[in-house]
């Protein structure tokens, strides 16, 4: 148990490192007036492809890929992951403004970019983080049910790096990226599949980037969200939660049998 809290405290420093370098880069770029919207996309595609890749070498080398849903299999209970893709998709597009203009070059980037953040976050906090959580808990259901909590508050707290929204709106997002967290975890146990999820994610991805698409990036202020906005957002991701809460409580077995 005890190396396998080293091997998550490890990779979560890991994670840590990219992302704050990846911010520093995007930062000096900026600053240089680097600002041009594609060549920034391409730089954070390049650090999400390194993560991509450290993850999947961790799956190999620890064997996670049936507790990670990267074994061979039929993907289980596929309606389950419905939900999460209407209700996310259409969350985002609803709260989207205006599309501004774009070229087709825009367009192919910003889809190559949100491929790489599904691929990267899945496989880094679902494939790596909640197996190693398991393998450190436990495989009993309230064992599995305490890693799918663990793995999403870091993936909660991973969303606080860039600290631009002002105290109230980093504990929303906390809040926000912990619930779908949560739900997506328990999606990974009972459908045993990380592509879907890899494929919804991009598409959430997508459509919350779509109305800033071709737009030049600009050094970036601090754009306080004030308590009624956060209160707001969590609200609206409630749903998340509780959905995830329903699949633990109805679909994850007493004892999560592991393939040797």
């Amino acid at each position: 148990m005890k190396k396998t809290l080293q091997q998550i405290i490890t990779f979560v420093s890991f994670i840590l490192i990219l992302l704050i370098l990846n911010n520093s880069v995007k930062s000096y770029l900026v600053a240089q007036e680097i600002e041009n919207y594609n060549t920034i996309l391409l730089v954070r595609t390049a650090s999400n492809i390194i993560l991509s890749l450290v993850s999947l070498f961790v799956i190999k080398k620890l064997n996670l890929f049936e507790l990670g849903g990267l074994k061979a299999i039929k993907t289980e209970k596929k309606g389950l992951l419905i939900f999460p893709l209407i209700y996310l998709v259409a969350l985002n597009l609803l709260f989207a403004d205006d599309i501004p203009n774009f070229t087709n070059t825009n367009l192919i980037i910003l889809l190559i970019y949100c491929l790489s953040i599904g691929v990267s976050e899945e496989l880094s906090l679902r494939s790596v983080l909640l197996p190693l959580f398991i393998k450190h808990f436990g495989n009993s259901k309230k064992s599995v049910i305490k890693s799918i909590f663990a793995a999403a508050a870091i993936f909660g707290l991973l969303h606080l790096i860039k600290f631009d929204k002002g105290i109230y709106g980093e504990i929303s997002q906390f809040f926000f990226a912990t619930f779908i967290g949560i739900m997506f975890g328990a999606l990974l146990i009972v459908t045993k599949r990380i592509y879907p999820l890899i494929i919804i994610h991009m598409l959430i991805d997508l459509a919350a980037k779509l109305d800033d698409i071709g737009v030049n990036f600009k050094a970036e202020d601090i754009n306080e969200t004030d308590l009624t906005g956060a209160i707001f957002t969590v609200i609206i991701t409630l749903p998340c939660l509780f959905y995830g809460m329903y699949i633990m409580k109805k679909h994850i077995p007493n004892d999560l049998s592991i393939t040797k």
